[in-house]
């Protein structure tokens, strides 16, 4: 999820959004709403942003070095031959 909060006025009506490439060639939707003042942020809210920061942390780690394995086939006999 990527999130913008702005103010908008008469200047910046025709706000760009800038997309992640990491969505490139995939359905994106755009939902505007107004952010209501004095609405709380709960303990959850928290939650989720630290998880959203970790998994896009997590991302950006995985597409800076990236690890072939196409030609990977799972043993099963080798994963469980303990001797």
């Amino acid at each position: 999820m990527y999130r913008k909060i702005f103010t908008p006025s008469e200047q910046n009506s025709n706000i760009p959004i800038v997309i992640p490439r990491t969505w490139y060639g995939q359905p994106v939707e755009v939902i505007v709403f107004p952010v209501f003042e004095g609405v709380e942020i709960t303990p959850q809210d928290l939650a989720v942003q630290e998880r959203r920061k970790k998994r896009e942390e997590l991302d950006r780690i995985l597409n800076e070095y990236p690890l072939d394995l196409s030609n990977f086939k799972f043993n099963r006999d080798e994963a469980n031959d303990y001797d």
